[in-house]
C-alpha cells in the first residue's frame, strides 16, 4: 500500500499527516507511544524465542529463514526505538525500558514462553505471526507519516514469517518425510495450535478497549481490538480447519476479553 499525504480515516480525515511530535495532541502522542512501544516490546521477545531454533531446524531452509525471521525482527524492534527516540525523553526511557526485559518481563505473556520444540516454533509462526500482520495491517497509512511509512516494507515481513509456520504446519499434516525430519505430526500440531491459539486471540487486547476505539479516531489504526481479533479468528480458523485440525473453543484458557 503506498503512503498518502493526506489522513485516510478518523477525526483527522482529510488533513495533512503528522511529520513530527511536536503537531500532535497530548492524547495522540500517548497513544502512539504505547503503540510504538508494543509493538517493539513483541520484536525483541521473539527475537528471544527464535533464536535457540535458529540452527535447529529439520532442514536448511528451515535454519535459514529462522535467522531471517530473528533479523527481521531485531529490524524492525530497532525501528520502533527509533520512532519512539524522537519523543525525547519519554520516549528514551521507554527504548531503555525495552531493551533492558528478558524472557518473562514481556508485557505481552505469549512472549514470555520459549518454544520448547519445532512444532511449537512452526505454530508459533502459523498463529502469533499472523497477529503480528494484522497488527501491522491495521496500521498502513496511519496519520502519522514516519510509522506508515515504515509499515510499507514491515507488513511484508510479517506476513513472509506468517506464511512459513503455515506452509510448514501443512507439511507436518501432509508430508510424512518432512513429518519424520520433524519428529512431529498431526498430533503434535493440535498440541501446539491448542497451546497458541488463546494466547493469539489474548494479544489483541480487551474488545471494549477505549484505548483501540481512540487509536482508530486518531486514524492511527484501521480497525479496534474485537474488529481486528474477528478478523483474524475467521483466517486462522479457515487454515486451521483446512488442515484438518480442530479449532480450539474461543474463551479456553484465555486471559483476556
Amino acid at each position: 500500500m503506498s503512503v498518502t499525504r493526506l489522513v485516510e480515516w478518523g477525526v483527522l480525515l482529510g488533513m495533512r499527516k503528522v511529520e513530527t511530535v511536536e503537531q500532535m495532541p497530548e492524547e495522540y502522542r500517548q497513544i502512539l507511544m504505547k503503540l510504538i512501544y508494543a509493538l517493539a516490546s513483541t520484536e525483541f521477545a521473539s527475537v528471544e524465542q527464535h533464536h535457540p531454533w535458529i540452527n535447529r531446524g529439520p532442514t536448511a531452509e528451515d535454519r535459514y529463514i529462522q535467522a531471517q525471521i530473528a533479523a527481521d525482527e531485531a529490524h524492525q524492534g530497532f525501528i520502533d526505538c527509533r520512532l519512539l527516540r524522537s519523543f525525547g525523553p519519554d520516549g528514551v526511557a521507554l527504548v531503555d525500558d525495552l531493551l533492558r526485559r528478558r524472557m518473562g518481563e514481556h508485557p505481552l505473556d505469549a512472549f514470555n514462553y520459549p518454544f520448547e520444540s519445532w512444532v511449537d516454533t512452526v505454530t508459533f509462526c502459523f498463529t502469533m505471526d499472523l497477529v503480528a500482520w494484522y497488527h501491522l495491517h491495521a496500521m498502513e497509512n496511519c496519520s502519522y507519516a514516519p510509522l506508515a511509512r515504515e509499515m510499507t516494507s514491515m507488513v511484508h515481513e510479517e506476513k513472509f514469517h506468517a506464511a512459513f509456520g503455515a506452509r510448514r504446519a501443512g507439511d507436518l499434516v501432509q508430508n510424512p518425510e518432512y513429518a519424520r525430519l520433524a519428529g512431529a505430526g498431526k498430533e503434535e500440531l493440535q498440541a501446539a495450535v491448542n497451546k497458541w491459539y488463546p494466547r493469539a486471540l489474548d494479544t489483541f487486547g480487551k474488545s471494549d478497549s477505549r484505548f483501540s476505539d481512540l487509536a482508530v479516531g486518531y486514524g492511527l489504526r484501521r480497525w479496534n481490538n474485537r474488529e481486528l481479533r474477528q478478523m483474524y479468528e475467521q483466517e486462522i480458523d479457515e487454515k486451521i480447519r483446512g488442515l484438518g485440525l480442530e479449532v480450539p473453543p474461543e474463551h479456553l484458557n484465555r486471559k483476556i476479553l
